[in-house]
């Protein structure tokens, strides 16, 4: 990745074969430098997005990733800062942020990036690591359901902070 001071990632997770909200989603925040998913495309992304797009795509594997040779867990530095990367199933997400938070304290984490439970999440523990979930681009599980992603930025003078951002509910070619 280029070096720069500001950096706008698209954060995506479970969007379980539903490309069109996926697509949606980055038309809605490009340009951005890079895209993560956090597991459960159930697809290869480049072929989904195409080849040639102007920004870094990363993923990690979920549980409904089959066949597909993306890591389960990427180390990523932006910056000044390290990003840990895990869909979240083998940490127990749905219960608590325990699990994911401790593999990210033992990779010196800054910032921890996951799905799995579909529900999004921003939130700084007190040892100063932002935790984010952007919830799920396509089958949301929060009340009110909402499909939701996040945008992460890293400003190198300001740190890392994130959004959650939602899809409208009618999006043509998805139902």
């Amino acid at each position: 990745m280029e070096e720069k001071k500001r950096y706008k990632i698209l954060v995506l997770s479970d969007s379980h074969g539903h490309n069109n909200f996926l697509r949606y989603a980055i038309g809605q925040e490009t340009p951005i430098d890079m895209l993560i998913h956090c597991g459960d495309v159930e697809g290869n992304l480049v072929s989904i997005l195409g080849k040639g797009a102007d920004y870094e795509i990363q993923a990690v594997k979920g549980n409904c990733d089959f066949g597909y040779s993306i890591p389960r867990v990427l180390n990523l530095k932006v910056g000044f800062y390290n990003i840990f990367v895990a869909h979240g199933d083998q940490y127990g997400v749905k219960y608590s942020d325990d699990g994911i938070l401790e593999a990210a304290r033992q990779n010196w984490a800054d910032v921890v990036l996951y799905g799995h439970s579909h529900v999004p999440e921003v939130v700084t523990t007190e040892d100063n690591i932002l935790v984010v979930n952007p919830g799920s681009v396509a089958i949301p599980h929060q009340d009110p359901p909402k499909r939701t992603y996040a945008v992460l930025t890293i400003d190198e003078d300001e740190g890392p902070s994130a959004v959650i951002k939602s899809l409208p509910d009618y999006i043509p070619g998805n139902y």
